[in-house]
């Protein structure tokens, strides 16, 4: 082009989105919305938690605890969900009702 300015009109331009890799990008009536995709590892744990907390829920339901019973929960894991047990472990204690929550064989009188 040597210096030399183009005139462009609005038609001669396509403009185009290109999200960054960890982003997922919609867009819907003018607005757009970007979401991180990465998942951190303070994340990941809390995922985890939430997941043993469902379960353990699931349980209560299976035994027919009523909504009040406080219960005693044992468990053997992995060691990353180990890490997120005890990372939000008063979390997990809170939203299953728990007076215990141990790593380990239950006794031999326990719900299983």
């Amino acid at each position: 082009l040597d210096g030399d300015q183009i005139e462009l009109s609005a038609e001669e331009i396509i403009v185009e989105v290109q999200p960054a890799a960890d982003l997922a990008v919609a867009t819907e009536k003018g607005i757009t919305v970007a979401v991180d995709t990465v998942i951190s590892k303070d994340l990941r744990l809390e995922g985890l938690a939430r997941e043993f907390v469902r379960r353990v829920q699931d349980l209560r339901k299976q035994a027919d605890f009523n909504i009040s019973d406080r219960i005693e929960v044992y468990y053997l894991t992995s060691d990353v969900l180990e890490e997120a047990i005890q990372v939000h472990r008063d979390y997990i204690m809170n939203e299953v009702l728990a007076v215990l929550l141990e790593e380990g064989v239950p006794p031999e009188d326990a719900y299983s």
